[in-house]
């Protein structure tokens, strides 16, 4: 496996992320950035000091919170038979939460417990003005991801991402989007918390089944992160999350560059597998072009010769009442 670095900037700003990391495609650590969070802090302290600080914020909302049994040593994903998940959820509190993983911390092989991507406003909105993140919006929010030692298969988010490591250890691995091939996504239709994930173990490789994973080892790049570090994930990058303590905590905030009410891409892609994955082979070559000419703009502006007034998917600057009528046109 060839271990690739990713990049570490010591004091980052809106302008620097707006102009040199926002739309550069590539991941981007971000030493210290909240170190001065309350609730860095108190992780540093110890984690009963984190456990008090969670529970002075929880307003007492249940959640949903993800369980599986030790034996499959933290890896939340599918049963053995792709049928379903190889994990329960229960509804249980903030609190309960933090006092399970400080009773069991002990534990040779405890349970695996996961709080993921929950927002902070619906759960402890009294922490929220206590997460500050200049580099984005006051309209980006963040989520609380809280459990004990375990991993996140590989997978990718539809969404930019900023992830702020709060408690315990934590390491991502990452993959650009062109290993997508060399990492063998599972359904697409179905998925364990909404995103395509890798069906191939980074922690056991199967090269006999998996034998591209090796390609895809190759190009990882790798960020450990110590409580108060960022990380800038762009869109569609894999990657597979390593948790290691007690009582784990990271908070994160997702945002869509694109308009809130464009087309989901995603069922976009699913919708192409059912319009093209079946023609002949020079019918799918041949939309292929068109493809490549229409949406990946390979020859430039594919409308640039058409008058301004002609209305058009392909132009930029639709306003949302244009995307509404084409949204509307297209479902018929």
């Amino acid at each position: 496996m060839s271990i690739l670095s990713v990049p570490v900037v010591n004091h980052i700003d809106r302008h620097t992320f707006d102009n040199d990391i926002r739309f550069s495609g590539q991941p981007v650590i971000f030493k210290n950035i909240a170190e001065h969070w309350p609730v860095v802090q108190a992780a540093k302290t110890s984690p009963d000091a984190l456990c008090s600080y969670l529970k002075r914020h929880d307003n007492g909302k249940p959640v949903g919170v993800a369980v599986c049994d030790a034996y499959l040593k933290g890896q939340f994903f599918y049963n053995d038979a792709l049928t379903g998940l190889n994990y329960k959820t229960f509804s249980q509190t903030l609190s309960y939460l933090a006092d399970w993983c400080i009773a069991n911390r002990y534990e040779a092989k405890p349970q695996a417990v996961y709080l993921q991507a929950q927002s902070v406003d619906q759960i402890a909105p009294a922490m929220g003005p206590a997460l500050p993140l200049d580099l984005l919006d006051a309209s980006v929010l963040p989520r609380l991801w809280i459990g004990n030692t375990l991993r996140t298969q590989t997978h990718f988010d539809y969404a930019a991402n900023i992830a702020i490591h709060v408690s315990g250890k934590k390491t991502f691995t990452l993959f650009a989007p062109d290993q997508t091939g060399n990492l063998y996504p599972g359904p697409l239709d179905r998925t364990p918390a909404g995103v395509p994930i890798s069906m191939a173990s980074l922690e056991a490789p199967d090269f006999d089944t998996f034998p591209r994973l090796r390609d895809a080892l190759d190009n990882a790049y790798v960020a450990e992160l110590e409580p108060g570090d960022g990380l800038f994930i762009p869109p569609l990058w894999w990657h597979h999350v390593q948790t290691t303590g007690p009582l784990n905590m990271l908070v994160n905030y997702w945002w869509n560059e694109a308009a809130a009410n464009l087309f989901n891409p995603m069922k976009a892609l699913e919708i192409a597998g059912l319009a093209y994955r079946h023609l002949p082979p020079t019918e799918r070559a041949a939309w292929r072009e068109l493809l490549e000419f229409f949406v990946f703009e390979d020859k430039g502006d594919p409308i640039a010769h058409l008058p301004d007034h002609v209305d058009s998917v392909f132009r930029s600057g639709l306003s949302p009442a244009q995307i509404d009528q084409h949204k509307s046109r297209l479902s018929r």
